[in-house]
């Protein structure tokens, strides 16, 4: 799990990342991210109903999305807000492939050191 000081909360924080951040997409989820001007790293994640209309669905998303990125929050470069949306073909992964795919990303933006 994610520290509470490593999540974007707020909605401006959200909107700041999705007017002016830069994206990597992938098959099952795409990131954006800014910098955001601190020394802390700040992860967000948007599953909506597209994804899933089942609440329960749609938080085992989240829960498997945190831990994959809480994995390598030491590894990513600091002061980033970084907001990761879910595609409906993600809930049929399993968190193996979830793993992979937040690897290639991040490393395809650039975000790990």
């Amino acid at each position: 799990m994610l520290s509470q000081e490593n999540r974007l909360k707020k909605k401006k924080e959200f909107e700041a990342v999705f007017k002016g951040g830069r994206i990597v997409r992938g098959n099952s989820f795409f990131l954006k991210f800014l910098d955001n001007g601190t020394n802390r790293t700040k992860i967000g994640f948007v599953v909506s109903k597209k994804v899933s209309k089942k609440a329960v669905e749609r938080n085992k998303v989240k829960r498997r999305l945190r831990e994959a990125t809480r994995e390598k929050k030491d590894d990513i470069d600091k002061g980033l807000s970084i907001v990761i949306v879910a595609l409906p073909v993600i809930k049929d992964l399993s968190f193996e492939e979830i793993k992979k795919e937040t690897d290639v990303l991040f490393k395809k933006g650039g975000l790990i050191k």
